[in-house]
């Protein structure tokens, strides 16, 4: 899986969502894409990196360009 690409590849709508619930998947989403960030650096380069450490280098690399809603009623 690319994680530098995947976030931009389907959008989740859930009719009626609120803005907490927009926040929650949001969050969820992201700790997705750490975890896959994580293992593709496993998988392709031998480097095991521990959630902290997955989580700081995908936010330094990737969270800028991630979408700020990913459930809403847009």
């Amino acid at each position: 899986m690319d994680t530098r690409h995947s976030h931009q590849q389907a959008r989740l709508q859930l009719p009626g969502a609120t803005e907490s619930d927009s926040f929650r998947m949001r969050m969820i989403a992201q700790l997705y894409q750490i975890e896959c960030y994580r293992r593709d650096q496993w998988q392709k380069s031998g480097r095991l990196l521990s959630h902290n450490q997955a989580a700081a280098e995908w936010i330094a690399c990737y969270a800028a360009n991630f979408p700020q809603t990913v459930a809403g009623n847009s």
